[in-house]
């Protein structure tokens, strides 16, 4: 990537790092890094299988990240072992997902930021969900983002700085990868482009697969969205901030203010609109720790179990 997918800041002389496991100090009830930041999560569902939480990017006001609980799985690549096993975990994740979407289906305040008349299932339909790779985070997640994104973000897709060509990997891509239940021997260092490239051969053809999701993620924003121009005080164009009108439906630039920063703006936007860390306390985000964390421990009970091709050694 060359630009934040959180504030779209250039990272072209950033430094590269490397981050702890924190998906896994989530699962474990670790309560802070190595460098001392807080590892409270924001949780949304909790289950035998699954810890759903708000993702901190926060691309639409319903955007989660779904984490396996009973199996360490670095990423997508390794459920390509065991097909048949891995669309049945999916599915348990997909619908645990679901259930947590349905609390913000159910609030009046959420349903106003999408058009009227559009029901749960055709919402269903226009969830952006997928893996990417590289990860954040070497433990299995799956991104949960459910449309509208918000205006800030929706720019960020448009200009292609989210939902990356060769790094989004689109659940229907793997599903239609497992479906043809022909496992495949991932190591950590298989390369992602042999994988892509032996199941182009098998008629599951990324560039496609990836073409599609990336159209669909945007249209499904314009087609649910109900952000309101009376909700909004500025425009940033050119990395410029200007008061704005409607004139004859489209939107009108007016004074420019030198001294406002478009990033401070656009951080507040962030704060407002996301569900990350509600309630507030302060204005500052809230969290938790995880309810009968997983042991330090290789295999069950308590400890994470095995998964097919996965060495925990």
């Amino acid at each position: 990537m060359t630009m934040c997918n959180s504030c779209g800041m250039s990272l072209a002389d950033v430094p590269i790092t490397k981050s702890e496991n924190v998906f896994c100090a989530f699962l474990m009830g670790v309560a802070k890094a190595n460098k001392g930041f807080s590892l409270k999560i924001s949780l949304r569902r909790l289950t035998e299988d699954v810890l759903i939480i708000d993702d901190l990017l926060a691309l639409t006001p319903c955007h989660f990240n779904a984490i396996p609980k009973k199996h360490y799985i670095p990423d997508w690549r390794f459920l390509l072992t065991s097909p048949k096993q891995a669309l049945e975990l999916l599915d348990t994740m997909e619908a645990e997902l679901w259930v947590a979407t349905k609390q913000f289906l159910n609030s009046e305040g959420y349903r106003g930021i999408l058009k009227p008349g559009h029901s749960d299932e055709d919402i269903r339909k226009h969830v952006i969900c997928s893996f990417n790779f590289p990860p954040s985070q070497f433990q299995l997640h799956i991104q949960w983002i459910v449309a509208p994104l918000t205006p800030f973000q929706h720019f960020m897709a448009e200009e292609r700085n989210h939902f990356h060509e060769d790094r989004a990997f689109p659940m229907s891509y793997v599903r239609k990868i497992l479906a043809l239940n022909e496992p495949y021997n991932v190591k950590r260092d298989t390369p992602i482009e042999e994988i892509v490239k032996h199941f182009d051969q098998k008629g599951v053809v990324y560039k496609d697969e990836w073409n599609k999701f990336y159209q669909q993620s945007l249209k499904s924003t314009m087609e649910l969205q109900n952000w309101s121009t009376d909700d909004f005080q500025y425009v940033v164009q050119d990395g410029k901030v200007h008061d704005f009108e409607v004139s004859n439906g489209q939107v009108q630039l007016n004074d420019f203010f030198a001294d406002l920063d478009p990033k401070v703006i656009q951080d507040k936007d962030k704060v407002a609109l996301q569900n990350y860390g509600r309630p507030y306390v302060d204005g500052k985000p809230t969290g938790t720790y995880i309810k009968a964390p997983l042991m330090a421990k290789l295999g069950e009970p308590g400890g994470f179990g095995a998964w097919p091709g996965v060495d925990l050694k």
